[in-house]
C-alpha cells in the first residue's frame, strides 16, 4: 500500500535517530511486560518437549535499544518459567523475525546483537534473529507459522490509514 511508503525514521545512532529518541515506546514496552511475560510463558508451555521451535515476530520494529528490549523481555520470560532444576532443559530454541519497512537500518540491530547475546547470558534458550523487511498491509508470514505477533505504536498507523480508507469509500 502507498500510504505506508513515506514513514520513515530516522536511521542510525546519531542525536536524532530513532535509536537516540524512542522512549515513548521504550515506556510501552516496559509497562506492558507483564502481559507479553504471560503471553510468552503460555505458549511456551503448551509446546512439545522437545525439538520445537517458538516464533516470535515484532511488527514495526524500527531501530535502537527497543527492538532489542522486546527480545530480551521475551528471552527473559522463558528462562523465568523454566525451572533451574531441570538437568535436561527443554529443546525449545525461539525464532525472531523483526519487521520493519525496507528502509528501516536493520543493519543498526544486526551489528548490535553480539554485544546483546553477551548481555542475555547463556542460560536463555537458543534464540535466532532475522530482519524481514516489508509492509505489514502484505502478507508477511505463512498461516499459522507465528505464535506470538508484537507491536508497539506501529499498528496505529495502519488503524488511521484504514479509518481514512473506509471514511473516503
Amino acid at each position: 500500500m502507498k500510504a505506508a511508503s513515506g514513514v520513515r525514521m530516522v536511521a542510525g545512532d546519531g542525536e536524532n535517530s530513532y535509536a537516540a529518541n524512542s522512549r515513548i515506546p521504550e515506556k510501552a514496552i516496559l509497562e506492558s511486560r507483564l502481559v507479553l511475560r504471560k503471553v510468552t510463558e503460555e505458549v511456551y508451555r503448551s509446546l512439545p518437549d522437545q525439538q520445537s521451535t517458538m516464533v516470535v515476530a515484532d511488527l514495526g520494529c524500527s531501530s535502537g535499544p527497543n527492538t532489542l528490549r522486546f527480545v530480551s523481555e521475551v528471552l527473559h520470560a522463558i528462562q523465568a518459567c523454566t525451572p533451574q532444576s531441570e538437568e535436561q532443559p527443554r529443546g525449545v530454541e525461539v525464532q525472531f523475525f523483526l519487521n520493519d519497512l525496507p528502509g528501516n537500518d536493520f543493519n543498526l540491530v544486526f551489528r548490535s546483537l553480539e554485544q546483546f547475546q553477551n548481555l542475555v547470558g547463556k542460560e536463555t534458550p537458543p534464540f535466532y534473529v532475522a530482519g524481514l523487511p516489508g509492509s505489514y498491509y502484505t502478507k508477511l508470514f505463512p498461516c499459522g507459522s507465528v505464535h506470538i505477533f508484537h507491536s508497539c505504536f506501529a499498528l496505529m498507523f495502519r488503524s488511521k490509514v484504514f479509518f481514512a480508507f473506509r471514511v473516503l469509500v
